[in-house]
């Protein structure tokens, strides 16, 4: 059996250090100490380890109680630890050795030293056992066995059916022993239980139960489950078919994709890679016209780099004059600080003068005063040693009268044992007695219910036979039910299959718009860019609108070019892109200053020319000429909020016509040699000249008016794919819909199905019960007439045992006689000795309050010591300070000396450099013109640039158009075929689709299409879900049967389970009862006590009474009793227990607080007798307990808060010893 070994507490309740407490592992162990010193809380420790989980039963509010709060002095600490550590020990082990043990004299007294660092270590020996439990103030907790972590669970099952379980009999706290008595018969039950060691049974018993009906509740939906996955199986066969097919179709689908795709793209980068062939040699020649310019820019360069440097010796020296300056202003106002200083320190060096003399003053008292306390203590020193002569003395006058004391005692002792003994075997008599009436009245109730239940039984039958018929009525309306949900299923399901189809469709033409708006967008995309960089004008203008977007804060904010806000009539583009080439390129800002200023930067960091078009509002439109001719002007319109006439922003558009044909162009111009007259292919006549021909590229006006189309393409195809989608969407709702009332008829069928099983359940239930009623019917009958037997037996054992109790009646009254005669004389000594405690106490109480006076007096001197030592030490500061004073302030007059030559040496230097900065500011305005000039020459060599930029800059919308397309196949390739199209070329498919006709590929690829869409609703993943739902299928077979299994097992753990805890319950019931009269007669000198099932039919829950009659008293309810029975009777119950099943340890917390001295002496008597099988560890204030322990511990608190120990270990005869 485990006994308990150590405990070891750190940060739990008052025990704020680590503290260990050892035990011998048996016999009686005492705890002792004053009252809130903190000897209870190791009994919460004790259970808080076993795993108490009620902070009410610890005496707290909150389980977070239990860590140590903190102190006045102390902090309160995050962490409690409890670690117990139980041994098994073997008959060869050699006893544990206690700590602090001394055989030579007769005790020791020794504190536990405390220990901050560290866990406690777990138990590593054989046979031993330890507990820990932590809890820290955040709310986490960790449990413990042997040094690893565990659960709760763990040590509950640990313990269980020891006495230390959840329902533990073995730790009675304060309180605790009351409510033994006081609490419920079905609270009692749970302690002869545990008693029982069927508490493991039954905790057993609900896992199998929750098991049990876990198990029906599986095998119910198991059985739903499978039948709607052996329709999904069915269905899935039927998609799996289908969606073969469909993947044949689809491979064949790509294949043709594939084909079509390569040509397209083949075609595309042929015509790429012309397009930038043109582009390369047009770029050729914009690098020649570019390297003439370059020449040019190297020499302006050359002059703008004199100008620089220049200008940056202008900023170094002006740099330096500022700080001259500042350097000059500085030197002056640290040499005023530094007069406003000295004259502060020379102030600071009296006022530390004057206190040194005054301290000098208090330096002397205080050695005065040191003097006289001095005498003092040395005087209360020699009373102190006299007062502890005289108490030796004293002390040795008390032992001798002490053993005199036990002497008489033992007589005592011997004189009681013989007067118990006749009790006890009077009271077994009086008891097998009583036991026998209880018996014959039990007998007689026994009879009464056999007949009860023999009337219950015959009624029992006759009512089910009535509740199975109907039943019967019921389960036929339920399968009408249950046919009438299937038909409404299949309907649904019907009606849901066509509505997903439908959407099915939708999908496909949804896909087919969205690509379609895919491509439309690239193309929009396309376009977008080349307006929006403006790829179709030159490169001057481009570089431009670069410089704006990356300074967006500059002042020069250009609205645009002018082909942005220019719109004309789609049969005029071409002519109008002729005509005005050069005005669409216009630049077009808001004011004069904003067009100065973009001048300024094209002249300056950028290369090229461009043209700047200042907005204006409304101006007096032009007399047109008197020509029967409509103007262009007219078909030309501002967009984009540019205002002004077309006529006045642009002068050559106010003189250009539209001629219908070349020779009525041609006789205007020779009329008309100033104004311009324009054909619709392009050509215009001028005077005697004739410009026009072919533009390989789009221009401006053009990619305006397919921007605007591609446009409204496209936002036509989304409104259709809008509206093909909300009918999508209203498609969907129908299909969730059509799925929800599915889901619920699912629901109503399973439930009616469930209902179906379940009365077929009851109808098998109401048949069990009407067999078992018949059963009980017969065994009635057998049990009658047992009974009528067995009361004629109890009748004659109550004459025999009427005879035996007379004759032990008169033995104990002789014995008791000559008990009280040694009692008066036990009296007389125990009054003497009573007389030399009281001396021993004066005694000590003068000697403590001396030993008071000289601390006092000694704390004192150190006191006035310190104060002498901090007196002499501010004395020799302040003496430092006024000398490191003075050497400052010679340094600081010195200082100041040199700073007035440094100003006046600075003021000259600042005259030097304001001249430097006159000499260079002229030759840097001479450089500026010679650059100026340079700038003009400059010009003519770009304007040829930006007529070889105008060229590349068409072949450049171009190529982009053309890369759009292109960039479109790769998304479809990669959307369709999940590959980049230029993975795809590089196939082997590409090689073949060279000599492939595009037509017919498409055709191809069409029918191919068609047939995967005639296929209708296609479910990809059939194939997986079929094997699935296969694999499913045949698992919940398996599964079904192994529940079926399961259930039948468990039932049959159940019955098991039930009739081994009656039995045992039974068992314990019975000794423990009889063991309950005994104990209960031996402490309390006689009376009767016993316990009593409240429902004796039903033993398996019932409760437990008990009936306690004290003697002189009349039997009656526990209840009923003074405070004292109550313990009495609470101490006999758990010592009844005990004997039945011994705990490891039991743990009493001043349970023998009520009793009288006499009560206490029959209460450790007991304990004596038990401690061989169970170490008691008992926590008490009575001085007859404390003499009954063979080692004893006393709790203290030498500091306020904080609880300490002190082991005591008698040697011998026990010692009345006051531990405190």
């Amino acid at each position: 059996m485990l006994k308990l070994k150590r405990v070891e507490l750190q940060g739990f309740k008052s025990f704020c250090d680590r503290t260990e407490l050892k035990f011998r592992g048996d016999g009686i162990a005492a705890i002792v100490g004053p009252n809130g010193c903190g000897k209870s809380n190791l009994s919460d420790a004790i259970s808080w380890v076993l795993g108490e989980q009620s902070a009410k039963s610890l005496r707290g509010g909150r389980m977070e109680d239990v860590i140590f709060a903190g102190t006045r002095d102390r902090k309160a600490v995050g962490m409690a630890s409890v670690t117990m550590t139980l041994v098994d020990p073997a008959p060869r082990e050699q006893p544990i050795e206690l700590a602090h043990e001394a055989p030579a004299e007769p005790l020791e007294v020794t504190v536990i030293p405390t220990v901050h660092a560290g866990r406690p270590q777990s138990a590593t020996k054989p046979g031993e056992i330890t507990i820990t439990r932590r809890l820290f103030r955040s709310g986490e907790s960790e449990y413990l066995i042997d040094g690893r972590s565990a659960r709760l669970r763990d040590i509950q099952d640990l313990f269980m059916g020891s006495g230390l379980g959840p329902e533990s009999y073995a730790i009675i706290e304060q309180g605790r022993i009351g409510q033994i008595l006081s609490s419920r018969p079905q609270d009692r039950r749970s302690i002869i239980e545990e008693a029982a060691g069927i508490t493991k049974f039954k905790a057993r018993k609900r896992l199998s139960e929750a098991k049990l009906e876990s198990a029906k509740q599986n095998l119910t939906r198991v059985y739903d489950i499978l039948e709607e996955v052996t329709r999904q199986v069915n269905s899935l066969k039927r998609q799996a078919a289908r969606t073969k097919r469909y993947q044949e179709l689809k491979a064949e689908l790509d294949s043709r994709l594939r084909v079509l795709l390569t040509v397209r793209s083949q075609r595309l980068n042929a015509e790429i890679a012309a397009a930038s062939a043109e582009l390369e040699a047009a770029a050729a020649e914009l690098r020649e016209a570019t390297a003439l310019v370059a020449a040019g820019e190297q020499e302006r360069a050359k002059i703008q780099a004199v100008c620089f440097d220049l200008e940056g010796k202008l900023r170094e020296v002006r740099r330096v004059l500022a700080e001259t300056n500042v350097e000059a202003e500085r030197t002056r106002g640290k040499l005023q600080s530094q007069v406003r200083e000295s004259a502060g320190i020379e102030e600071r060096i009296t006022r530390a003068e004057n206190e040194a003399q005054e301290l000098e003053g208090r330096i002397a008292a205080a050695e005065t005063e040191r003097g006289s306390l001095t005498e003092s203590a040395r005087g209360l020193d020699a009373r102190i040693a006299e007062a502890r002569g005289q108490l030796i003395a004293i002390n040795q006058q008390r032992e001798t009268l002490q053993g005199r004391v036990r002497e008489h005692e033992k007589a005592l002792e011997a004189g009681r044992v013989q007067v118990l003994r006749l009790l006890g075997e009077a009271g077994n008599l009086k008891n097998q007695l009583a036991k026998v009436d209880e018996y014959l009245a039990g007998v007689d109730r026994e009879t009464a219910r056999v007949a009860r239940e023999e009337e219950g039984a015959k009624f029992e039958v006759q009512r089910l036979a009535g509740a199975r018929e109907k039943l019967s009525i019921e389960t036929a309306q339920r399968q009408q039910d249950l046919e009438l949900v299937g038909g409404q299923r299949k309907e649904t399901e019907l009606g849901l299959t066509g509505e997903r189809r439908r959407a099915h469709e939708l999908r496909g033409i949804i896909d087919q718009l969205r690509g379609d708006c895919s491509r439309l967008k690239a193309q929009k995309d396309s376009l977008e860019n080349v307006l929006s960089h403006h790829s179709y004008t030159t490169e001057a203008v481009k570089k431009l609108f670069g410089a704006f977007e990356r300074n967006p804060q500059a002042e020069v904010r250009p609205l645009g070019l002018l082909a942005d806000f220019v719109e004309v009539d789609s049969e005029l583009e071409r002519a109008t892109e002729e005509f005005l080439h050069n005005e669409l390129e216009y630049v077009v800002v808001r004011n004069w200053q904003q067009a100065e200023a973009g001048m300024q930067l094209l002249r300056s960091d950028l290369e090229g020319r461009a043209t700047f078009l200042v907005e204006q509002a409304e101006a007096p439109a032009s007399r047109a000429a008197d020509i029967d001719l409509r103007p262009l002007s007219d078909h030309l319109r501002f967009t984009n909020g540019l205002t002004g006439q077309a006529r006045t922003l642009l002068p050559r558009l106010a003189g250009c016509y539209l001629a219908p044909e070349a020779d009525q162009a041609r006789a205007l111009a020779e009329l008309h040699p100033q104004l311009f007259f324009l054909l619709p292919d392009g050509r215009c006549y001028h005077g005697q000249t004739l410009s026009g021909g072919r533009k390989k590229a789009s221009g401006p006006l053009a990619l305006k008016r397919e921007l605007r189309q591609v446009t409204t393409e496209l936002q036509a195809r989304e409104q259709t794919l809008a509206a093909e989608n909300q009918t999508l969407e209203a498609v969907q709702q129908g299909v969730i819909h059509l799925e929800a009332e599915l889901d619920r008829l699912r629901v109503v069928q399973q439930t009616r199905e469930k209902d179906a099983l379940a009365l077929q359940h009851e109808a098998r239930k109401l048949t069990e019960d009407s067999n078992r009623a018949a059963s009980r019917i017969s065994v009635a009958r057998l049990e009658m007439e047992r009974l009528e037997r067995e009361k004629l037996r109890a009748r004659e054992q109550r004459e025999h045992n009427h005879a035996a109790i007379q004759q032990k009646e008169t033995e104990r009254a002789q014995r008791e006689a000559a008990l009280e005669t040694l009692r008066a004389e036990m009296d007389a000594v125990e009054t003497q000795a009573a007389q030399i405690r009281e001396e021993h106490s004066t005694l000590r109480a003068s000697l403590a309050g001396i030993e008071e006076r000289s601390r006092s007096e000694h704390a004192a001197l150190a006191r006035l010591e310190n104060l002498l030592r901090e007196t002499t030490n501010r004395r020799d500061n302040l003496t430092r300070d006024a000398q490191r004073l003075g050497e400052h302030r010679s340094r600081l007059l010195a200082e100041n000396i040199e700073l007035d030559r440094k100003s006046n040496e600075l003021g000259e230097t600042v005259l030097q450099l304001e001249d430097s900065v006159n000499r260079l500011a002229s030759e840097e305005n001479g450089h500026r013109e010679r650059l100026a000039s340079e700038d003009e020459a400059l010009r003519t060599g770009r304007t040829r640039i930006e007529a070889a930029h105008e060229r590349r800059s068409g072949m450049e919308v171009e190529l982009v158009r053309r890369q759009s397309e292109l960039k479109f196949l790769d998304e479809t390739s990669r959307k369709e075929l999940n590959i980049a199209l230029e993975e795809l070329t590089a196939t082997a498919e590409a090689d073949a689709a060279i000599e492939v006709d595009l037509d017919e590929s498409n055709r191809l690829y069409q029918e191919v299409k068609a047939k995967i869409e005639n296929l209708g609703p296609i479910n990809p993943q059939a194939l997986e879900e079929h094997q699935e739902a296969q694999l499913r299928q045949d698992f919940l077979t398996a599964q079904r049967a192994d529940l079926v299994d399961s259930i039948r097992d468990t039932e049959k753990a159940i019955q098991e389970i039930e009739l081994v805890s009656r039995a045992r319950f039974l068992e314990a019931f019975a000794a423990i009862n009889t063991n309950f009269k005994v104990s209960f007669a031996t402490l309390f000198g006689g009376g009767h006590g016993e316990m009593r099932l409240t429902d004796e039919a039903n033993a398996s829950e019932s409760g437990i009474d008990i009936i306690a009659s004290p003697p002189g008293k009349k039997l009656q309810n526990v209840l009923l009793l003074s405070g004292g029975e109550k313990s009495m009777a609470a101490m006999a119950l758990l010592m009844a227990i005990f004997q039945y099943q011994p705990s490891p340890f039991c743990v009493l917390d001043e349970v023998d607080a009520p009793l009288d001295e006499a009560n206490i002496g029959r209460l450790t008597r007991l304990l004596k007798e038990m401690s061989a099988d169970t170490q008691f560890i008992v926590i008490t204030h009575s001085k007859k307990t404390m003499e009954s322990a063979e080692s004893m511990y006393g709790v203290t608190m030498q500091e306020a808060g904080i609880s300490k120990l002190v082991s005591v270990r008698f040697q011998g005869p026990a010692l009345d010893t006051a531990v405190a």
